[in-house]
């Protein structure tokens, strides 16, 4: 299982709890999330919310969850089109590793420096 979760009630910057449209910045960001993988047609990945994933020291937190590799807590992230197009990207690059570990070399650029911590996958 494969899932991107987005804390609803993250800020939408750092100095601001909603954008100008009244939404919190983890919401608007699953909104660019959910319309990029419906037009690129994609099924392989579940968008889920979260309220509070007990992050708040930073803005924008989304969970990469992943059942068979490592998954990723990230955060600080600006809530726009373009960084849902880098998480997507960074999780494709991860989703084709064996393990989850993506080289930094490979990492989309609006990726780096927003890894907050690296969970093992759930042993059964």
């Amino acid at each position: 299982m494969r899932r991107i979760v987005f804390c609803i009630t993250c800020r939408h910057s750092a100095e601001e709890r909603e954008g100008p449209d009244g939404v919190t910045g983890g919401e608007t960001l699953a909104r660019h999330m959910e319309a990029l993988l419906a037009e690129r047609q994609r099924h392989d990945i579940a968008v889920d919310r979260q309220s509070c994933l007990w992050s708040c020291l930073k803005h924008c937190n989304v969970f990469l969850q992943d059942s068979e590799r490592y998954s990723y807590l990230a955060g600080s992230f600006t809530p726009s089109r373009e960084t849902a197009e880098a998480i997507l990207a960074w999780f494709d690059l991860h989703g084709a590793s064996a393990t989850g570990e993506v080289s930094f070399k490979a990492w989309p650029q609006a990726m780096r420096g927003h890894f907050i911590a690296r969970f093992p996958p759930a042993r059964t």
